[in-house]
């Protein structure tokens, strides 16, 4: 990465907050001549992100202090909504508009019509506007952190008049962290499941001892914080992200637990795998990583127990294990600031992400019918329905997230950005396949992409996502970059295969599919091709 940090203040203590990040900063207070200069740094050609960082009270010019209407904002509206639009390849981060608490009109400024806060809700929703038509616009909230931290803790008046930098050492290094958490969630790299343990972390004490209702769960003191920290695992949820028990304990008495304790705000139906036993739970979670066709690299797990925290610490590191608080009282808040965002961070939300819980419980279903007919019938039985778009780029965040996260059948395993496939899209060299599928038991949505490069007919990414494995679909999206190559009078098409330490499924799929290999590389890469047009050759 890249990057290049503008600003209508002074944000170099920033640049060091960042680091190791490769950052330059325009000169001071450039951010409007820059955004509109195509010679400037911002638009080279090798940055990535474009950091535009701005001070709102000093954004809003005279405004701030009633004089006039704020048009250094809507300046910047119009030039941050144009330089998206020219350079849809690069990450453009900015802040919405969070003015200080200085107010000129004191009570009288919620109703008044020179109203500063009128004026940052009307910003903020053009600035939101403009994200939502271009998806290379990253937006973050610094609202948030005065929310939590207070303006008196974030905030330099000393700083401010001896170098025009407006914040303090703590709001650099709050500001960083919120920076690179926004990126990570935009470049679609959120953990897939969440693993609970239950005594002691879902509710208050142990049920084998207390039984069902004497277990601390209710709507008052210790037993309202577990409440309300289930409250904040069902609304993860809503993100497309799967919830898994792992508990040692009698399965008969979480049964009784969740059939009869009407305080419980979780229910069996909101998690895709159950373990409740007494083996140990690396034995467990290494099931429920086969059950849902995932690595166990996109698993986080939660329990109150150190001994057991360690324990997958040391045989799975690959499972992200945070430490648990030590007062209940402190877990919904923990949860929400420091585990729903670090690990499973989403910038948009798909429709394929709202309904993943169902989606898993549907496929599970798949396998019990699959178990007792032979494939053919099994996939007759299936009903099977596919329709693929091509460069929908309304779509894009759901195609970056497949590039992100789909390990086995995925013949290239090539990760790209919404810039990437924005710029794929855009191009008529290039066409980005989606493939959608729905059978008697459910919508998939969409669960297949390709990425074809027509002027050299060349599939550059084909893959599927391991809920639709063995069902066949796969030959639909291939016979469609196949049709497209052919339609631009291509003789061959050319697919290669990268192999990966996780997509050994699909080592031969060209060789299935009728390609012949032309090309081996050290690096165990082979180029292959296929004739479709013999009137060609």
């Amino acid at each position: 990465m890249k990057g290049v940090l503008l600003s209508n203040i002074n944000m170099q203590p920033l640049l060091r907050a960042l680091r190791p990040w490769d950052m330059a900063a325009g000169t001071y207070n450039s951010l409007l001549a820059d955004l509109s200069d195509d010679r400037s740094a911002a638009a080279g050609e090798d940055v990535t992100h474009l950091f535009c960082l701005y001070d709102s009270d000093t954004l809003l010019g005279d405004a701030f202090y009633g004089i006039g209407r704020p048009e250094p904002c809507e300046k910047f509206l119009s030039l941050i909504n144009n330089f998206c639009a020219r350079y849809t390849a690069k990450v453009v981060v900015t802040n919405l508009l969070s003015i200080s608490s200085n107010r000129w009109l004191g009570c009288a400024d919620v109703l008044h019509p020179e109203s500063l806060k009128k004026y940052e809700a009307a910003f903020n929703e053009s600035l939101i506007a403009i994200a939502k038509k271009h998806p290379n616009l990253l937006l973050v909230d610094i609202d948030l952190l005065f929310r939590r931290y207070g303006e008196s803790a974030l905030l330099s008046n000393a700083f401010w008049y001896a170098a025009r930098i407006r914040y303090t050492a703590r709001m650099f290094e709050h500001m960083a962290d919120m920076i690179r958490t926004a990126l990570e969630a935009h470049a679609q790299r959120a953990k897939k499941v969440l693993l609970l343990d239950l005594d002691d972390t879902l509710w208050g004490g142990i049920v084998g001892e207390r039984g069902p209702h004497g277990i601390a769960l209710s709507q008052e003191d210790k037993g309202r914080c577990y409440r309300d920290f289930q409250r904040c695992i069902k609304a993860l949820t809503r993100t497309g992200v799967l919830l898994a028990l792992v508990s040692k304990n009698n399965a008969a008495d979480v049964d009784e637990v969740f059939d009869t304790n009407k305080m419980m705000i979780l229910q069996k139906e909101d998690f895709a795998a159950i373990r409740i036993n007494w083996r140990p739970k690396v034995e467990n979670i290494a099931e429920i990583a086969e059950e849902l066709n995932l690595g166990t690299d996109s698993f986080v797990h939660i329990d109150d127990n150190p001994v057991e925290r360690e324990a997958i610490r040391k045989f799975m590191p690959e499972v992200a294990v945070p430490d648990f608080p030590a007062q209940a009282e402190n877990l919904p808040t923990w949860f929400m600031q420091e585990i729903a965002p670090i690990y499973f961070g989403k910038y948009v939300i798909s429709k394929e992400d709202a309904a993943k819980t169902q989606q898993y419980r549907a496929n599970h279903a798949r396998q019990q019918l699959a178990a007792t007919f032979d494939l053919d019938a099994y996939l007759a039985g299936l009903g099977i329905e596919c329709s693929i778009s091509a460069d929908d780029g309304k779509r894009l965040v759901r195609a970056s997230q497949m590039t992100q996260k789909t390990n086995q059948f995925n013949l290239t395993t090539r990760r790209y950005a919404i810039s990437d496939l924005t710029r794929f899209v855009e191009n008529h060299d290039h066409a980005v396949l989606l493939l959608d599928y729905r059978d008697r038991f459910g919508d998939e949505g969409c669960v297949g992409m390709a990425i074809v490069d027509l002027a050299a007919a060349r599939i550059d990414t084909l893959l599927m996502s391991c809920r639709v494995i063995g069902r066949k679909v796969e030959d639909r999206l291939l016979d469609k970059a196949i049709d497209l190559c052919r339609s631009r009078g291509h003789p061959k098409i050319v697919g290669e295969y990268i192999p990966s330490r996780k997509n050994e499924l699909v080592a031969d799929f060209y060789e299935k599919h009728g390609f012949t290999p032309i090309t081996e590389h050290s690096d165990g890469r082979i180029v292959y091709e296929k004739i479709i047009d013999d009137r060609r050759q």
